[in-house]
């Protein structure tokens, strides 16, 4: 499949009939994925309004008197429990989340099948946008702490707290439409490993980003890949049946669990696990086209060049806004991410790298849909200080064209 979307997108020559009916099936796949957004849009909505309500209070005296108590409480719990002290903050996710998630969505089972009277899509509403938290922020950490779990192999935490390691990718990930495995053995061992390149099953690089519609068929192989199918299939194709049983087993207990839940109760099932699958799905599709959105066509492999770094970023969780230091050097603690990138200051000039200040990845993702390249500019960040705004601007368009296809992959 891939390989005729590369074709038809990035090839001058007419497909033939075959690749246009299957061209035709993967828009209809893509059509059928977005059918959640109104209901995705409704959800963020309504937890951007929560967190106008309460936001103000963040900055308050008692909001920084709370939030110090709960970073010291954090770090006192960190020593005896976590490897790396700097990941403290993970622990507000463990003890808050981890109990907020599965206490809410055992209680709307409750209330769904032995209290309401008939089934209450209201109820639904409210416990997605419990469960995303304000502004996402539930969903946000939850989708971060199972990627930052998903690159320690070894474990986050110490010998004695070993039951806890996969916690976020094992136990919460149902919760928030996550497959667990997913990241060990696709986002690691295949995202990591080709970083974008034209072998990795998430690569962006032969659709023309610099139309919206693309990313309508960039979310077909997304969603093959957040559900595990084209994670199977890579390993399988290249005879590692280790990666693939692991990650076969984890869409079995995944979709297993699915199955059972939705046989007794539908509706329940629908709504409370794989309507937040298939919202994941085009949430992170959407991070993930952004992050690789602004490629070289001439030097696809680049690391510097494929991937997007945020300074002063809205909404930088753990530092995932430096995502080509996260690329380069993925087994970096992230608190050093910052430091690296000063470091390297002078490779990013050399590289003409896509830099972006004080924004955030979905209105990045918004203003390469709607084709804004006047504010792309204006939010552009060139280190060199040599160039003008219409350079500026050729080389992010530059940067979103296709890269030729080979007929490789």
């Amino acid at each position: 499949m891939r390989q005729v979307i590369a074709r038809i997108d990035a090839s001058a020559l007419a497909p033939d009939l075959a690749d246009r009916l299957r061209f035709g099936l993967i828009i209809a796949c893509s059509a059928v994925l977005l059918l959640p957004v109104p209901w995705l849009v409704a959800v963020i909505a309504c937890t951007m309004a929560w967190h106008g309500l309460i936001g103000w209070t963040y900055g308050t005296a008692f909001g920084k008197a709370i939030g110090g108590w709960a970073d010291a409480v954090a770090l006192s719990l960190a020593r005896p429990m976590l490897k790396d002290v700097r990941n403290s903050r993970y622990l507000w996710a463990l003890f808050g989340i981890g109990i907020w998630a599965p206490t809410i969505f055992v209680a709307s089972w409750w209330y769904q099948t032995q209290i309401a009277d008939g089934f209450n899509w209201w109820a639904v509403l409210a416990y997605h946008v419990l469960n995303y938290g304000p502004y996402f922020a539930f969903f946000s950490q939850v989708a971060t702490l199972i990627h930052k779990e998903g690159h320690e192999p070894k474990g986050l935490f110490k010998p004695q707290f070993g039951l806890l390691n996969k916690f976020f990718g094992y136990f919460l990930a149902p919760l928030y439409g996550h497959v667990p495995e997913g990241y060990p053995m696709g986002h690691m061992r295949i995202h990591h490993k080709f970083d974008n390149a034209p072998e990795d099953v998430t690569s962006t690089v032969y659709y023309d980003r610099r139309h919206a519609s693309r990313f309508m068929i960039y979310l077909f192989e997304f969603a093959l890949f957040w559900t595990g199918i084209s994670i199977v299939g890579h390993h399988l194709a290249k005879g590692k049946t280790k990666e693939a049983r692991k990650m076969i087993m984890g869409m079995a207990l995944f979709y297993g669990l699915m199955a059972i839940v939705m046989f007794f109760t539908p509706l329940f099932g629908f709504a409370y696990l794989l309507l937040p699958h298939l919202s994941s799905i085009i949430f992170l599709a959407a991070i993930n086209y952004t992050w690789h959105a602004f490629t070289d066509p001439d030097d696809p492999r680049n690391t510097y060049k494929n991937s997007v770094t945020l300074l002063e970023g809205q909404y930088n969780v753990y530092n995932e806004d430096y995502h080509v230091e996260h690329h380069l050097r993925p087994q970096t603690h992230w608190t050093e991410y910052p430091i690296n990138f000063e470091k390297h200051r002078e490779d990013y000039i050399r590289h003409k790298a896509i830099i972006f200040r004080d924004t955030q990845a979905f209105e990045v993702f918004f203003l390469i849909l709607l084709g804004n390249y006047d504010k792309m500019v204006k939010h552009f960040v060139d280190l060199s200080g040599t160039m003008t705004d219409d350079e500026k601007r050729a080389l992010l368009l530059r940067r979103l064209e296709p890269t030729p296809y080979q007929g490789k992959n």
